[in-house]
Formats: C-alpha cells, sequence, structure tokens
C-alpha cells in the first residue's frame, strides 16, 4: 500500500479532511483525481467504485479502503479485466459493508 494510500484512508476512517496529491477525503467520500472511488451511503454503508479508471493506483486506493475496513476481499486485473475476490466487476458502485 502506498503511503498516500494509508494516509487518506486513515483520515477517512477517523472522518477528517485531507488531500495527498491527487487523493482527498471530507470523511465521508475518498476522490482520485476528482472522481469519486469510496462513499459512505446515509444508510453508513460503505461503497465503492473505480468511477471508470482501473488503473493500478485506484486498484491500490480500493484495496487500501477494504483493508482498512478490516474486509478481507481484493480488487484485481487479468488480462485487462477487473476483478472482486476473483469475480468478474464493471468497475461499478458495488456495496462493501
Amino acid at each position: 500500500m502506498r503511503v498516500v494510500t494509508s494516509k487518506v484512508t486513515g483520515a477517512w476512517r477517523q472522518g477528517k479532511r485531507l488531500t495527498v496529491g491527487n487523493t482527498r477525503t471530507d470523511g465521508r467520500n475518498i476522490w482520485l483525481h476528482g472522481n469519486c472511488i469510496a462513499r459512505t451511503t446515509d444508510s453508513g454503508s460503505i461503497e465503492i467504485s473505480t468511477a471508470g479508471w482501473p488503473t493500478s493506483t485506484t486498484r491500490d486506493r480500493l484495496n487500501g479502503i477494504l483493508r482498512s475496513l478490516g474486509i478481507r476481499a481484493y480488487v484485481s486485473q487479468r488480462d485487462y479485466a477487473l476483478f472482486y475476490c476473483d469475480q468478474p466487476w464493471d468497475g461499478g458502485w458495488m456495496r462493501v459493508l
């Protein structure tokens, strides 16, 4: 996990605002390059998305979010296809908690 990922997910879990490089949080959502990749719903659920950008940086941020929540799941890519726990995923919004 990259240092940026660790710092931003830590602040997000504490409900604090933080911007580090290209990633920011307001304590409820996380944005990468201005695209929301994680959000806390009004009911308290956590949802993730690639926001249409399944890059290695996006996957790193999403995996950092999952780890910070204690979720033993991961986002990966093989042969240009995106996976969530070895299941094909289109990268759209998905509830993880």
